[in-house]
């Protein structure tokens, strides 16, 4: 008996260091939009497919993780001209960077259902630290939903080059929003 109580005491910290679960996106229940700002007015868009590896635990950050990437050329708004326009070489240049990628290196939490995870956004070949901001909207042993956003420069990863690249017209702040719904 003291034998086998000794090596629950060797397990436990094996058991509290395991990762965080991994949950499986629902892309039918998930939404990641842009807005950004042509000539004062708000210009709406939409990445229709994304993918990725998540590993979350709110009482396991340490071992929580987001790898999310977004295929540029399911970018969407309801005219299409504004789709069209940003898969073109001066702005995504799809052809040649077909996705996106953030990476987490870090989850933290900032308040009451609340956290932030730091990481890599990569854009067109450029890889820069971004700051996402996101609630846990709804958290069950099958399910999770997560709403949150991010700032990014357009111009700090290329997007809007040549006559684009002045942000007198197309303000250079593009807002992230995001909603992902996972279940495991």
């Amino acid at each position: 008996m003291i034998r086998r109580v000794s090596a629950l005491f060797l397990l436990f910290p094996i058991l509290s260091f395991a990762a965080a679960p991994a949950w499986k996106i629902v892309p039918t229940e998930s939404h990641l939009t842009f807005t950004a700002t042509q000539n004062g007015a708000p210009a709406n868009g939409e990445f229709k497919k994304f993918s990725g590896d998540i590993q979350f635990d709110p009482d396991q950050l340490n071992s929580s993780s987001v790898k999310i990437v977004i295929d540029i050329g399911s970018v969407y708004d309801s005219y299409n001209q504004l789709a069209d326009t940003l898969k073109t070489t001066d702005w995504f240049n799809l052809k040649v960077f077909p996705q996106a990628i953030f990476q987490s290196k870090k989850i933290s939490k900032i308040g009451d259902k609340a956290y932030q995870a730091e990481g890599m956004l990569t854009i067109r070949d450029k890889t820069l630290p971004v700051t996402l901001t996101f609630n846990q909207q709804e958290y069950s042993s099958t399910k999770a939903v997560m709403k949150g956003k991010t700032v990014i420069k357009r111009t700090a990863f290329g997007v809007g080059q040549g006559e684009w690249a002045d942000t007198k017209a197309i303000k250079d702040d593009v807002q992230i929003d995001f909603i992902v719904s996972a279940i495991k």
